[in-house]
């Protein structure tokens, strides 16, 4: 018989203070865990547990001084009972991998002793524990306990619970569509955001707002936001007549501005935005699916998205529920709601996939019941890949987007070009242009999407936090007549899309040959590649492809621009492998052998954790991590040209003299890896401009069939790549 798991038996939990707690926080918090009936046997042990995606503090047990310092205190009728704290990565079964185990190391436990906790003691100096650097309502410390040292685990029948809540005023956003049609009101959104890239609940301040390059109409010339609310502000009601605006916000010293709105001129795409890959604490993100489409349409301003949930732990009931509220959300013209999953085999029986529907009652074809406990639809489990394709055979209302995240998506052996338009090249995991070029190699005819795989309640606004996550998640731009399931969809399988990174709305108009984004053509002679990019900050540079050939690369500098700069930038990138272990430590330092150090700024961090640990007057120290894309440093100096930059981090060693950084191209160290890299480069004193203009030609195409497609790349690392225009030669 099953032992008996009512709290009398197996105990009862506490936690003090149960307050909500500001995200990123350093606190003290006490766990009071109090023994049941059962008692405890001599090694036997209990097990606290944090969901997957959790980036608190790590507790620590020997340095009282330093953070998440984490000590035990025994209240026991047992003479020679001890207990002994350690941290097991991957304690319980997922999402609770993150573990905090307390171990019976002596003696035994009687009814009633108490298990008292504590995370983030003080007591020696130590500043806290940080708090979990996201928002989530009932945040829960699971509890494990094996009373008989069986190692089976029981949970208790309730858990200790307490709110995470967004923080003080770091930034503010403002976002709103790309393009919009002459005269019809659309919505636009300001928020202020914590350093960790949540929503703030702890901000009281008034934000003025003013129309920057044109005229836009019903824009209220402030909003205020108020402390113990989410600071975010719709603006209903805009209109726009013509050209091109943005809105600049500021509060006090801090201010921003939005993305590129465009009226529409006759003929023009309608831009609609997505972070279409998600999840929520039904597999191992945070929130339930009714927060997550909340927060993608009324925090993020999305247009549209799609759940994306691990299939093998997504069981009947929570299949059924996902349908009902993906079909509450959805509304023609407002917010687009797409059902879907995230088809999780292994990468060699095939890879991640994203699966989209064009309807919404649909049904759900695992790759296993891994974590479904009701095994009466096992039949319907398709693994590998190849049993999938077969199951979808001679449909058109389902797309596969091979999706890089823990297990990455194998496109070489496995692929359907019938089920499979376009590839997500970017996500909160990294970036991954090596995608590309698996695909064109292979000869695949692909599309190129960004989003995020948020696991931590902020799709479409999905910072990194400081945890697994080593970029902010990226966003899709789709071009669409209308705002419904159905035309997102025929749009993503035509690949008439684009890939943004770093959850930037960055404008993109290109035309090859007449033809727009996704579409096939032939070519007869030189090839005609137009294009208008309206960027989100200063352009760095657009590189112009035809299949993985770099054509040619356009940027808004002269020679002139760099003559009298005296700044440089160090920065680095990649990643280790292909694989869950990509995260590369580059945690260095640079020299300058001769002069002086005047000013050094971080490049690219987006952990908060992360970034300029020291600078002298010749050094400067960092710590970071890259998972394929770019961080860096900034570098003002007072030095000549004979002087060098020596640069050292774990994975290389590089030297960079000034004589030879002398306009925008880049040196380059080649770090092995993947796509493992130290670049330097010498910044522009001027010439900055966040709108570039070009028209090329270039060589006709090489083979039956090239991919013409660009690259762009802002001075803030933020990139997007377009979809390829397809050429046949005559």
């Amino acid at each position: 018989m099953p032992i008996r798991c009512d709290f009398e038996h197996l105990g009862r939990a506490t936690i003090s203070p149960d307050t909500p707690v500001v995200a990123g926080q350093f606190g003290t918090w006490t766990l009071t865990y109090v023994v049941g009936k059962y008692g405890y046997d001599e090694r036997a042990r209990l097990m606290i547990g944090q969901r997957f995606p959790c980036d608190a503090g790590m507790p620590q047990f020997d340095k009282p001084a330093e953070t998440g310092y984490t000590t035990v205190r025994l209240e026991t009728k047992s003479p020679s009972a001890k207990l002994k704290l350690s941290n097991e990565e991957r304690g319980q079964a997922r999402p609770y991998f993150r573990c905090l185990t307390i171990a019976v190391a002596a003696g035994s436990l009687y009814e009633g002793d108490r298990i008292v906790v504590t995370m983030g003691d003080m007591s020696g100096g130590s500043p806290g524990m940080r708090a979990q650097t996201y928002r989530e309502k009932g945040l829960e410390w699971k509890f494990f306990v094996d009373p008989f040292g069986t190692e089976v685990y029981n949970e208790l029948p309730a858990h200790p619970k307490h709110d995470v809540v967004g923080g003080t005023l770091h930034r503010l956003v403002a976002v709103a569509p790309t393009t919009v049609r002459p005269g019809e009101p659309f919505d636009a959104l300001v928020k202020a955001e914590d350093i960790w890239g949540n929503p703030c609940e702890r901000c009281t301040a008034r934000v003025t707002l003013r129309a920057e390059g044109g005229n836009l109409a019903g824009l209220p010339k402030e909003v205020t936001f108020e402390s113990g609310t989410l600071a975010v502000a719709r603006l209903k009601g805009l209109t726009l007549a013509s050209g091109d605006v943005r809105i600049a916000a500021q509060s006090g010293e801090t201010k921003t501005r939005s993305n590129a709105i465009k009226a529409l001129g006759k003929g023009e795409p309608k831009t609609w935005w997505s972070d279409m890959h998600g999840q929520t604490r039904y597999t191992v993100g945070t929130g339930t699916f009714e927060e997550y489409y909340a927060f993608a349409r009324d925090v993020a301003l999305l247009d549209f998205t799609t759940h994306q949930g691990n299939d093998f732990q997504i069981d009947t009931p929570r299949w059924t529920k996902l349908i009902e509220v993906t079909k509450r959300f959805n509304e023609d013209g407002r917010f687009a709601a797409l059902v879907g999953y995230e088809w999780s085999g292994m990468t060699p029986g095939g890879g991640d996939r994203n699966v989209v529907f064009r309807g919404g009652d649909v049904a759900l074809h695992r790759s296993s019941h891994a974590e479904v406990a009701d095994t009466s639809d096992a039949d319907d489990d398709c693994f590998p890949l190849s049993e999938l394709y077969e199951r979808f055979r001679g449909r058109t209302d389902v797309l596969l987007i091979p999706h890089i995240g823990g297990r990455y998506a194998d496109i070489v052996n496995y692929f359907d070009p019938a089920l499979e338009s376009v590839v997500e090249i970017y996500s909160a995991w990294g970036r991954f242009e090596w995608l590309i070029e698996d695909a064109f190699k292979k000869g695949l005819k692909v599309g190129f999407t960004a989003n995020s795989d948020d696991h931590k309640g902020r799709t479409g606004a999905s910072h990194p936090g400081a945890g697994k996550f080593g970029m902010y998640g990226g966003l899709t731009c789709v071009l669409a007549e209308n705002l419904t399931r159905e035309a997102i969809f025929d749009a993503l399988k035509a690949r008439r899309c684009y890939a943004c990174g770093s959850g930037q709305r960055i404008l993109i108009d290109l035309s090859v040959n007449g033809l727009p984004v996704g579409a096939e053509g032939q070519a007869n002679g030189e090839v005609t590649i137009k294009g208008r990019v309206a960027g989100t900050g200063p352009i760095a540079r657009i590189d112009l492809f035809r299949g993985l050939d770099l054509i040619e690369t356009v940027t808004p500098y002269t020679p002139n621009d760099f003559v009298a700069s005296n700044c440089y930038r160090v920065e680095w990138s990649g990643s280790r492998v292909r694989g869950r272990d990509r995260i590369a430590v580059w945690d260095g330092h640079l020299a300058l052998s001769a002069g002086k150090i005047l000013a050094a700024a971080p490049y690219a961090f987006v952990n908060p954790d992360k970034g300029i640990a020291k600078t002298t007057a010749t050094e400067v120290h960092w710590t970071s991590v890259t998972t394929g894309g770019d961080n860096g440093i900034d570098l003002t100096l007072d030095a000549p040209a004979t002087a060098k930059i020596a640069f050292h981090s774990p994975i290389k060693d590089a030297e960079f003299a000034l004589a030879d950084l002398k306009d925008d191209k880049p040196a380059r160290v080649a770090a092995g890896g993947i796509d493992l890299e130290v670049r330097a480069r010498r910044l522009p004193a001027g010439g900055q401009k966040d709108v570039l203009e070009f028209e090329k030609k270039l060589p006709a195409p090489a083979s039956p069939r090239s991919a013409y497609w660009i690259r762009v790349t802002q001075e803030d690392s933020a990139q997007a790549w377009t979809s390829p225009v397809y050429l046949s030669a005559k």
